[in-house]
């Protein structure tokens, strides 16, 4: 059998675990890279930013989405998870701005910016650890939620399974002898019903008889009154 399975709605779960390995490993690479280069000290800051702007601007835009999957997966600690984002976002938006503000500055404003840029790794690597442990233990009830919408989806996936036409056949064929054998088992019980009621009404005439009591005789009537006048003939 060929089967066909369309998978119409993303795994929440899974889809957050791919964000937050693309955070890790952004954030290490800006770890060591950048917070750690002797070379970037020594740059001017316009040219600081052009080396890093496509990857602080990707981290931060990871941050934002991994704020909104956390609320989601464990909405009773929305104020811890908004407390670390801002501490996150913080020092990358000074970054950006003095890198901006000072961009035919000199090295010496680059090691500032550089130096808000370390604040933000540290700050992104206890922002992980949040998003992790959020990850491994989300909210009971959320759980309860997601494996109900699995069972629900599941459902739905049987309903766009695509099979062979002789196979769909069969099936039909299947189906038809399906419905033929309840309509069967009907009239089955229909009949085991009327059937029930006839040995109702038999047992009930049934209960209706008595065993004969001692002096009770089983002469029909009319018998002793001939015997009698049998009697007096012969006299």
């Amino acid at each position: 059998m060929i089967v066909e399975l369309s998978l119409g709605v993303m795994n929440v779960i899974q889809d957050y675990e791919v964000k937050i390995s693309q955070f890790e490993n952004l954030l290490q690479r800006i770890t060591t890279d950048m917070t750690s280069s002797v070379v970037l000290e020594k740059m001017v800051p316009s040219e600081v930013w052009r080396q890093s702007q496509r990857d602080v601007t990707l981290l931060r835009d990871l941050a934002k989405q991994l704020k909104d999957f956390m609320l989601l997966l464990k909405p009773e600690r929305a104020p811890t998870i908004k407390r670390h984002v801002e501490a996150l976002l913080k020092p990358l938006s000074n970054f950006e701005d003095i890198l901006l503000r000072k961009s035919e500055g000199s090295p010496a404003d680059s090691r500032v910016a550089l130096d808000e840029l370390r604040r933000a790794a540290i700050e992104g690597s206890n922002f992980l650890d949040l998003a992790k442990e959020i990850r491994d233990n989300p909210s009971e009830m959320i759980s309860t939620l997601f494996r109900l919408k699995e069972v629900y989806d599941a459902k739905e996936y049987l309903s766009a399974v695509s099979i062979p036409e002789a196979t769909f056949v069969r099936f039909e064929g299947l189906k038809k002898e399906i419905k033929n054998l309840r309509l069967s088992i009907v009239n089955m019980e229909r009949a085991l019903k009327d059937l029930k009621n006839g040995l109702d009404m038999v047992s009930a005439e049934l209960s209706k008889f008595r065993p004969l009591s001692e002096g009770e005789t089983q002469e029909e009537p009319g018998s002793s009154s001939f015997s009698a006048g049998k009697n007096e003939e012969s006299e």
